[in-house]
């Protein structure tokens, strides 16, 4: 039912309903810790609002990630981009994900799909407002940060060319180690 891994397709619509359902299981169960402690003890101060309060951290991470999520979930892939890009890697075994959203200090990213092959990262962005160069900048400054040498970032705006760009990997191409630490670290960087 849920895209829980990172690169999945459909990954950012689910996310925000699962991670709000999550959210309200863990808020239930620190109000009922807390009244536990509460109904016992006849007060408040007491090891259970500890506990409880303790357990609004992990509470407050998850309210964050899904607002989050929700802004990132209006650049999930469109269907018909996923079935082209299916359709054209065919039996390829390439290092290949959908959905991702980088964000960064000042700007965020929304890639549509992401693939690496033969030393180059190529990107489609799903926001035409999107800073392409940025994004590639982003992306280069923490290939370098993480020693990943010999990887050329593409970030595209146009489906046709990234398509294209498919279209030109081997059938019979299998991915290579440096081509996984690559999309490892798109996935890393991704929400």
């Amino acid at each position: 039912m849920f895209s829980s891994k990172k690169g999945q397709f459909k990954y950012l619509k689910t996310q925000p309903i699962r991670i709000g359902i999550l959210t309200i299981i863990l808020l239930f169960m620190c109000a009922a810790v807390f009244m536990i402690g509460f109904i016992t003890k006849g007060t408040s101060k007491n090891i259970f609002t500890v506990v409880a309060v303790l357990g609004m951290l992990p509470v407050a991470k998850l309210i964050v990630s899904f607002i989050m999520c929700l802004k990132a979930e209006k650049n999930t892939c469109p269907k018909e981009i996923f079935d082209s890009v299916n359709e054209i890697i065919g039996n390829a075994d390439l290092a290949l994900g959908y959905d991702f959203y980088l964000t960064s200090y000042k700007l965020n990213f929304p890639l549509y799909s992401c693939f690496v092959y033969d030393g180059s990262l190529i990107a489609l962005c799903a926001d035409s407002k999107t800073d392409l160069k940025a994004c590639k900048e982003h992306i280069e400054k923490y290939l370098m940060n993480n020693s990943i040498d010999g990887i050329k970032v593409y970030i595209l705006d146009n489906k046709n060319i990234y398509f294209d760009r498919l279209k030109s990997v081997p059938s019979d191409y299998v991915k290579t180690e440096k081509d996984l630490t690559a999309y490892a670290l798109i996935k890393n960087l991704s929400l």
